[in-house]
């Protein structure tokens, strides 16, 4: 590849010279084209079915039955764009022949004129998304309607070019894919493997060979010391100090990597250092959304992995493990199935808002072994831990790479 300017790409495969076109998405591709009739059954495609170009579910319903929005008829190398917050790019490529699939009108359905797999990826530019962006309307719910599409620019080269780009992000994509399912059924093995080991259907042997001692069952309060979070002003917040872990900054298995920051001067560190979180700490959510099994903010709980990550805001509890037991085997108790559970049970409020109580939490009970048998089964765990942050890292790598070339590869 070599670098070009004017009305070409920065990034290019070297057989190509000609200066690419600029037109409007509705000269280059047709936009909501009118749908025959649907069928009577059909799969329904709504704004939750999609992620990030990924079809995660597919509701079969009834004509009949069907919710007004779904009008939008499929067929093969179809575009859906998501009209309603776009910048969340949760757009499909539709790959299927079967005349069976009903999009929402949530979504823009796309008819290249073109390669329609081009037109895919360069409508995830950052150039194009602001654009969708500049022609939005609403706060919450920010919304482009396709007139308003259809008159955003877009560039492309000539077919065979149009060809080579896209069979080269396509094959992106399948990495990323498949990184993705490794990913899965690392997740998946693990799952499966704490399932036996937390309700002692496998157990470990001794250096010996010989089987451990029984487990003994304890309260979360019996094996933890706990503290609360405190209450920072957003007004204190600032681009230099220490992070603040909040309820929001908790991903599904580690902290997030942008978080608000607050500067705390020497002479007050003392008075905020028990706020203070460091390795091998457990932070869990006393407030959150949703509470479904495995689907819940609240009671999630995280294991701290580095020292100095910052301090805990309120809403959220750390817990420090007593010597005598192993931190890493007692976060492994909270991630389990009985323990969603648990917290299902007790939880408090609405599914917008529900919490969980201190007491609830300190009450939680727990099978234990003796330390060895911990060390082993956390050991055990630790080990699929790196495997499916090693393969974590390829996919956070890959996307990072696919970013730039979507920026450099496309002239916007």
């Amino acid at each position: 590849m070599e670098k070009q300017q004017n009305k070409i790409p920065l990034v290019r495969f070297p057989e190509f010279k000609e200066a690419w076109e600029v037109k409007k998405l509705g000269a280059v591709a047709v936009i909501n084209p009118k749908s025959n009739e649907l069928p009577n059954n059909f799969i329904y495609i709504d704004l939750e079915s999609v992620k990030k170009g990924v079809l995660l579910k597919e509701i079969k319903i009834e004509k009949v039955e069907a919710p007004s929005r779904a009008q939008r008829l499929l067929s093969r190398d179809d575009i859906l764009f998501q009209m309603v917050r776009p910048y969340q790019k949760n757009n499909l490529f539709f790959d299927i022949d079967e005349n069976q699939y009903v999009a929402s009108t949530g979504y823009a359905q796309i008819k290249a004129k073109g390669n329609p797999k081009y037109l895919f990826h360069f409508i995830h530019t950052s150039k194009f998304v602001d654009n969708v962006l500049l022609r939005c309307t609403g706060t919450s719910y920010p919304a482009i309607n396709s007139s308003d599409l259809s008159k955003i620019n877009v560039s492309f080269p000539s077919l065979p070019e149009q060809q080579k780009i896209a069979h080269f992000f396509t094959t992106l994509d399948k990495k990323i894919n498949q990184l993705e399912e490794k990913k899965n059924g690392l997740e998946k093995y693990k799952k499966g493997m704490m399932q036996q080991i937390f309700s002692q259907e496998l157990r470990f042997k001794d250096e010996n060979g010989n089987d451990f001692p029984d487990w003994e069952e304890k309260k979360l309060g019996e094996v933890t010391n706990y503290t609360k979070g405190f209450a920072f002003k957003s007004s204190n917040y600032s681009d230099i100090g220490s992070r603040i872990i909040r309820v929001s900054d908790l991903g599904d298995s580690k902290i997030k990597s942008k978080c608000n920051k607050i500067f705390i001067n020497e002479s007050r560190s003392k008075d905020f250092v028990k706020y203070k979180l460091i390795k091998g700490d457990i932070i869990i959510t006393t407030v959150g959304s949703n509470p479904e099994l495995r689907g819940s903010s609240v009671g999630r709980g995280i294991l701290v992995m580095e020292d100095n990550l910052g301090y805990l805001n309120q809403n959220l509890l750390k817990f420090n493990v007593n010597s005598e037991f192993n931190n890493e085997f007692i976060y492994g108790f909270i991630n389990t199935d009985k323990y969603f559970h648990y917290i299902k049970s007790v939880k408090r409020g609405n599914a917008n808002q529900a919490n969980i109580t201190v007491v609830d939490l300190l009450d939680y009970k727990i099978a234990l072994p003796n330390l060895d048998e911990q060390t082993k089964i956390a050991n055990f765990l630790s080990k699929i831990d790196a495997k499916i942050n090693a393969v974590n890292t390829q996919i956070e790598q890959t996307n990072t790479y696919k970013k730039g070339l979507l920026q450099s590869m496309f002239v916007n």
